[in-house]
């Protein structure tokens, strides 16, 4: 079970946080015995406490990332990064046997800690009054598969290249990254037809305003709801980027 001391996931906590928030907001944490395969999966993995002169909060309490399953918590605490790395290094000598990992990458530090089951990975950044960062528990690595295939309706000319699948109260959702050949307003339009095709609605589908060049689209099918954002590939402008936010129960 999880932490009573734990908070569920509130305000904005950098991207993947406000793209859960869109997609299971709302959501109360149910018993496992309700709960389905991937939170029972997920489940098994260690409950990592809030640091120290600290809390934590749930971003997603159970994930998958290519086929790996993950538990994801955002944190704080008065403490700074080192004396927090320190704290989850003594308890990991105690859980067992583990390799301990650190990096920095600017004003983030990493720490990986690696048992014969999982990783608990804490990036931390420094902050006035101590520092923040998340708290990630996945299984092994090595364990991760290919994106592989979603049910959500595409054109075959979109490529999936990340799944991450969530599981929370008994509601479902998947954020899709695609790629395709083509410019933004003929990817839009197929993606459009495909929905349609599959007996979606199309509730709203126009220019973005802020971005240029890129399109969204909101669509409904039942109780499913997907947004589908275009833009041109930051890192090949001839190609599209496509990212799905798909709430399918």
């Amino acid at each position: 079970m999880r932490s009573k001391n734990d908070k569920p996931a509130r305000g904005s906590v950098e991207h993947l946080s406000r793209l859960l928030m869109l997609s299971l907001a709302g959501c109360a944490f149910m018993p496992m015995s309700h709960a389905g395969m991937l939170a029972k999966l997920t489940a098994a993995l260690p409950d990592v406490p809030a640091p120290p002169q600290g809390e934590a909060q749930w971003v997603a309490a159970s994930m998958r990332m290519n086929g790996l399953p993950m538990t994801l918590k955002t944190f704080q605490s008065r403490l700074d990064p080192d004396r927090v790395f320190d704290h989850y290094e003594s308890l990991a000598h105690r859980w067992g046997r583990s390799e301990f990992r650190r990096t920095a990458n600017g004003t983030h530090r990493l720490l990986a800690i690696r048992s014969v089951s999982h990783v608990i990975t804490i990036e931390a950044r420094a902050t006035i009054g101590g520092c923040e960062g998340t708290i990630t528990v996945s299984g092994l690595p090595e364990s991760a598969t290919a994106p592989g295939r979603t049910a959500f309706p595409h054109p075959p000319t979109a490529q999936v290249v990340s799944r991450q699948e969530y599981e929370d109260a008994g509601i479902e959702a998947e954020h899709l990254s695609f790629v395709s050949q083509r410019t933004v307003v003929v990817e839009a339009e197929a993606f459009a037809g495909e929905l349609l095709r599959a007996g979606w609605q199309i509730l709203r589908q126009q220019s973005m305003e802020r971005r240029g060049r890129g399109v969204v689209i909101e669509a409904q099918y039942g109780s499913q709801q997907a947004l589908v954002t275009f833009q041109p590939d930051s890192s090949e402008r001839a190609r599209t980027a496509i990212v799905v936010v798909w709430r399918k129960s």
